[in-house]
C-alpha cells in the first residue's frame, strides 16, 4: 500500500465515530495481515491501526491518548471484537489475527480487554474465540505472567462472582478441550506457590477441575494433541500440561491443612490421566523440572520440622500428614515412569528424593529406580 493510500485510509476511518471505526479497521488489518503479500510495511500500518482505531491508544499523531476507555465503550468494542473473531471461519486467519491483537509486545497493556474477551467468549460460549486465547497462551508460554493473570481474572468471573460456577463451566471441558488444558496450566502456578503467604485454590475451582479432569482422562494432554493453525512461518511452541502443577496442589494440600476430601478425588483423576497416556509414543507430558518444584516444597517443609525440635524428630517424622503428601508423589512419579511420561534429567530426581525422609512407598520406588539402572551382566 503506498503512503497516500495509508493516509486516506486512515482519514476515512477518522470520519467514523469510535468505536464503530474498530469493526472497518479490522476489516483491513485482517487483509494486511493475511494476504501473501504481507510485508514489514503491512504490519506497521496494522500495528497503527490496531492502537489507533481498535485499541484507542494512541491519537492521529502516535501520541498515548491521555484517557482510557469508558465501561460502556469497551463493552462496545468487546462486541465488535466478539462478533469479528467469532465469523472467521478459517482457523488459521483467525489465530493470526488474534496473535497480532494481542502480540508479546501489547500483552500486558491489552490484557484487560483480552481477559473479558476470553470471559465472554467462556459465556457464551465461543469454540472459535477460546482456541484462539488456547494458542495465544501457548504460544506466549502457558506458565507465563499474562497467561497466570488470564486465568486467574476468569478465576474472579466465573468462581467468586458467578453463583453456581459448576453448572456454569461444566461443559467448557467439552466445548474447547484445549483451551481448558492451558488454562489449567496456568491456573495451577497461582496455588500453592508461596510458603510465607500461601495462597490456595476455591472449593469450587476444586470441583470444577476435579470434574473435567475426572470425566475426560486425556483431558491433560489436550493442548498436546491438538494444537491451534499458526501462521505460516510461526514456530509452534510446546504445550506444558497441568499434571504437575495439579499434582503440587494435591502433595502440598495435607501439609497446609487442606486435606480436604476434594484434593483426594483430584488425584485420583490425575493418577487415571497419567496412567491413561499412550504408551507408543507418550507426549512430553511431565518435565522433570516441574516436579523438582514438589520436592523442594517437601525438602523445606522437612527441614522446618527438623529445626523444631531435634529431640522430637521421630513423632515428627511419623506426621500423618507428611507421609499422605510422601506416599502420593511417590505413587503418582511411579506411575508416570510406567508409561514413560517424564521427561528431562530424571537421574536428578531421584538424586534429590533420597533427601526425603522415610516413607515405606517411596522408598520401593527408589528401589525399583535402582534396579532398573543396575547393568545386566551375563555370564
Amino acid at each position: 500500500m503506498s503512503g497516500s493510500s495509508e493516509v486516506n485510509l486512515k482519514q476515512t476511518l477518522r470520519k467514523i465515530e469510535y468505536p464503530l471505526c474498530a469493526q472497518e479497521a479490522l476489516k483491513k488489518i485482517g487483509e494486511l495481515l493475511c494476504s501473501r503479500s504481507t510485508n514489514i510495511k503491512s504490519m506497521d500500518l496494522s500495528l497503527d491501526l490496531m492502537a489507533e482505531f481498535v485499541f484507542w491508544e494512541s491519537d492521529r499523531r502516535g501520541n498515548k491518548r491521555s484517557h482510557a476507555l469508558s465501561p460502556l465503550v469497551e463493552l462496545e468494542l468487546l462486541q465488535i471484537l466478539f462478533e469479528y473473531l467469532n465469523s472467521i471461519s478459517n482457523e488459521a486467519t483467525r489465530n493470526t489475527l488474534f496473535l497480532n491483537l494481542f502480540s508479546p509486545i501489547t500483552a500486558n497493556i491489552r490484557l484487560g480487554i483480552l481477559s473479558k474477551l476470553v470471559s465472554l467468549a467462556v459465556g457464551i460460549p465461543s469454540a472459535n474465540i477460546l482456541m484462539c486465547a488456547s494458542t495465544w497462551m501457548q504460544q506466549l508460554g502457558n506458565t507465563s505472567a499474562s497467561s497466570c493473570k488470564l486465568a486467574e481474572a476468569l478465576v474472579f468471573d466465573y468462581i467468586h462472582l458467578s453463583s453456581n460456577p459448576e453448572e456454569r463451566l461444566k461443559d467448557l471441558s467439552k466445548i474447547a478441550p484445549q483451551f481448558v488444558a492451558n488454562f489449567l496450566t496456568a491456573v495451577a502456578e497461582n496455588y500453592f506457590i508461596s510458603k510465607k503467604e500461601p495462597k490456595y485454590p476455591p472449593d469450587a475451582l476444586l470441583r470444577c477441575i476435579t470434574n473435567w479432569v475426572s470425566e475426560d482422562s486425556n483431558l491433560c494432554i489436550a493442548a498436546q494433541q491438538r494444537q491451534g493453525i499458526l501462521p505460516p512461518g510461526a514456530i509452534a511452541m510446546e504445550a506444558t500440561t497441568p499434571i504437575a502443577g495439579l499434582l503440587r496442589w494435591c502433595v502440598l494440600a495435607p501439609l497446609n491443612h487442606q486435606d480436604q476430601e476434594i484434593y483426594s478425588m483430584l488425584y485420583l483423576a490425575l493418577l487415571n490421566s497419567i496412567s491413561a497416556i499412550p504408551r507408543s509414543n507418550p507426549p512430553r507430558a511431565i518435565n522433570v523440572q516441574h516436579l523438582f518444584g514438589i520436592v523442594s516444597a517437601l525438602i523445606i517443609y522437612h527441614k522446618e520440622i527438623r529445626s523444631r525440635d531435634e529431640s522430637k524428630m521421630n513423632v515428627f517424622l511419623n506426621d500423618p500428614a507428611m507421609q499422605v503428601a510422601l506416599d502420593r508423589f511417590s505413587q503418582a512419579v511411579q506411575i508416570a515412569l510406567s508409561v514413560n511420561a517424564i521427561y528431562g534429567h530424571i537421574d536428578e530426581l531421584f538424586n534429590s528424593l533420597q533427601s526425603l525422609p522415610f516413607n515405606k512407598l517411596l522408598s520401593i520406588v527408589l528401589n525399583k529406580y535402582k534396579e532398573s539402572k543396575a547393568p545386566i551382566i551375563i555370564v
